[in-house]
């Protein structure tokens, strides 16, 4: 039981989006930014599998403007647990509406939101504990920042706090122009909690351009504090509008 109660939140450092790309896009492969800024993707390894949808926008304005933002997001994930006896699996369902502002100077961008996230949690086979299941509201505070020291280089971090189990995440990433058409390099993350800590290292591919959309992927180690460690794989895509 108390390995179960432990691992059932992993579930939350599965299905965060890497840090959206600038809203004005430098790329000769990229578009102009609008009002909307639609992304969705997939996010698994070894033991979870998740997928994400979410937007931008901006009510009032253009998203190439300093100013108020909202950012709509909401993940499904799935993951599994073996203990020596049995197999638990968790379905963890966020969702998150994020009022924000959007401050750019130079080749600086930085995004802050704050507000409301819901969290519903199912554990097969149930388990009698009341900490589990059901569902909870909260608080969440989360930050972007893209800056391009030089033409050829891109910097990128984000992070979050969330109420909901007292989760902690954070991501950095840093890439070269590659033929200019899109952004390679590394990126680590860490995403902890009351009860576990996951930790991840890889590569990234962001900003390549088909059509209107605009994609990332991502690749690389991890390992959580369960021992558990294996292959991560990501993909997402954006649309500007």
């Amino acid at each position: 039981m108390a390995a179960l109660l432990v691992w059932a939140a992993v579930g939350r450092s599965m299905a965060q989006p890497a840090v959206t790309p600038p809203l004005t896009d430098n790329l000769s492969g990229g578009s102009r930014p609008e009002r909307f800024l639609f992304f969705s993707g997939i996010d698994l390894w070894s033991n979870g599998l998740a997928g994400y949808n979410g937007m931008l926008l901006a009510p009032k304005g253009d998203l190439n403007n300093d100013g108020f933002l909202v950012r709509l997001f909401m993940s499904d994930n799935l993951e599994r647990y073996d203990t020596a006896t049995q197999r638990f699996t968790t379905n963890i369902f966020h969702a998150s509406a994020l009022p924000g502002w959007r401050i750019k100077r130079g080749d600086l961008e930085i995004r802050v939101f704050a507000g409301p996230t819901l969290e519903i949690r199912g554990v097969k086979p149930d388990v009698q504990t009341g900490k589990l299941s059901g569902s909870r509201f909260g608080g969440q505070l989360a930050s972007e920042l893209w800056w391009e020291p030089t033409p050829a280089m891109m910097v990128a971090a984000s992070g979050a706090i969330t109420t909901i189990y007292s989760v902690y995440s954070a991501r950095a990433a840093a890439g070269w122009r590659l033929f200019d058409r899109f952004w390679i390099g590394p990126e680590v993350s860490v995403s902890t909690d009351r009860f576990s800590t996951q930790y991840r290292i890889g590569t990234h591919l962001t900003g390549f351009k088909t059509g209107l959309l605009e994609w990332s992927v991502g690749a690389g180690l991890v390992e959580d504090s369960f021992d558990r460690s294996g292959i991560y794989g990501r993909v997402s895509a954006l649309l500007r509008k």
